[in-house]
C-alpha cells in the first residue's frame, strides 16, 4: 500500500498489519484515518502544488505518519505505562503529553494532554477524580468477590460506568462525556436525582445543575490517543484552540481568520509541522511575538 511520498517496508507493512489485527478498534483507527488521508488526493491543483512546498523532511514525516504513528506510538507508551509513577493515586501529564496506563483492577486509562487525574480504589468502589484534561476509559470487569462500581468524579457531578468505553473532557463549567461502548450514568453535583443514562454511540456535556441534551459520539475526537487532530471543516479558532493545548505557550487566532475551515489529519507530536501544512494550504500566516506567543493571522 502507497502512501502518497512512497510505500512502506517490508518491515514497517508487517508492523501495521500485525497493529491492524490486534484489535477491532485499532482497525477503526486505521480506517479512518485513511479515509482523511484520501481527502489530500482531492485537493485543488493549487492546494496540492502548496502540500508540494512542505519541506522533505517534513513530508516524509507526514505521509507516513498515519501508519507509524499508529504501530509505533502504543509501543513507544508502553514504557510510560509499565513505569512506577512516584504516587501511585496521583496521575499527571504535562502539556504534550499522553500516557496509557494499565490499573490496578485491569481498566485501562489514557490521559490527554495537561491532564490531572488521582485515583482511588477501596472495598467499596474505584474512582477517578477528573482535576482538569480529559481521559478515555475502557473499564474492566471488577474482579472483587463485591463488584465495586467504577466512578469518574469531575467538579460538576459524579459519571458512573456501566460496562463501557468512554472519554470524558473538562470544560469550562462542564464536563463533556463521549461513549463509545457500554453506556454511563452521569448525575449532576446540585441536582442528583435527574440522573441520565447515556448509551453507546452518544455524547452528552453536563453542569453542576443539568444535563445537555445528547447528540451522536464523534470517534474521532480521540483521535488524540494515536496522536491525531482530525478535522472536518472545523472552524479555525477552534482548530487553533486544539492546538494550543498541546503547545506551550500561548497560540492565537486572530478573529479575521476565524471563521476560516480546516479539514485533514494532522499531527500533535509536531505542533510546527502542523503550524507549517496550515500555512502552506489555508491563506494564513503565523506570526511571532516570542518563542512561545504566536498569533494566527491574515496572510
Amino acid at each position: 500500500m502507497e502512501l502518497h511520498e512512497g510505500p512502506l517496508s517490508q518491515r514497517q507493512r508487517a508492523q501495521l498489519d500485525e497493529w491492524r489485527q490486534r484489535s477491532a478498534e485499532h482497525e477503526r483507527a486505521w480506517q479512518k484515518a485513511t479515509a482523511l488521508m484520501g481527502k489530500f488526493d482531492a485537493l485543488s491543483p493549487s492546494g496540492a502544488a502548496a502540500l508540494r512546498t512542505v519541506s522533505m523532511r517534513e513530508r516524509r514525516g507526514a505521509v507516513k505518519l498515519v501508519a507509524l504513528l499508529l504501530v509505533a506510538g502504543p509501543a513507544g507508551w508502553l514504557a510510560c505505562r509499565n513505569a512506577p509513577w512516584p504516587d501511585a493515586g496521583r496521575l499527571r501529564t504535562a502539556t504534550g503529553e499522553r500516557r496509557d496506563i494499565v490499573l490496578d483492577d485491569g481498566t485501562q486509562l489514557t490521559l490527554n494532554t495537561d491532564t490531572h487525574v488521582d485515583m482511588s480504589f477501596d472495598h467499596a468502589r474505584r474512582m477517578l477524580h477528573l482535576r482538569r484534561g480529559e481521559i478515555l476509559v475502557t473499564t474492566a470487569r471488577d474482579s472483587a468477590n463485591v463488584p465495586r462500581p467504577f466512578l469518574v468524579g469531575v467538579g460538576e457531578g459524579a459519571i458512573r460506568a456501566l460496562g463501557t468505553r468512554f472519554a470524558v473532557r473538562q470544560l469550562d463549567g462542564r464536563s463533556q462525556v463521549a461513549v463509545f461502548e457500554g453506556a454511563v450514568e452521569l448525575r449532576p453535583r446540585d441536582a442528583p436525582s435527574i440522573a441520565t443514562v447515556i448509551p453507546a454511540g452518544r455524547q452528552s456535556a453536563f453542569s453542576r445543575a443539568r444535563v445537555e441534551p445528547s447528540s451522536e459520539a464523534d470517534e474521532t475526537a480521540i483521535a488524540w490517543q494515536h496522536g491525531m487532530l482530525i478535522a472536518d471543516r472545523m472552524p479555525m479558532a477552534q482548530f487553533v484552540a486544539e492546538l494550543n493545548r498541546y503547545r506551550r505557550g500561548t497560540l492565537r487566532c486572530d478573529p479575521a481568520v476565524a471563521g476560516l475551515t480546516v479539514s485533514g489529519a494532522f499531527p500533535l507530536v509536531d505542533i510546527s509541522l502542523t503550524l507549517s501544512l496550515l500555512e502552506q494550504t489555508r491563506p494564513v500566516k503565523l506570526r511571532y511575538v516570542s518563542r512561545f506567543w504566536a498569533t494566527v493571522g491574515p496572510a
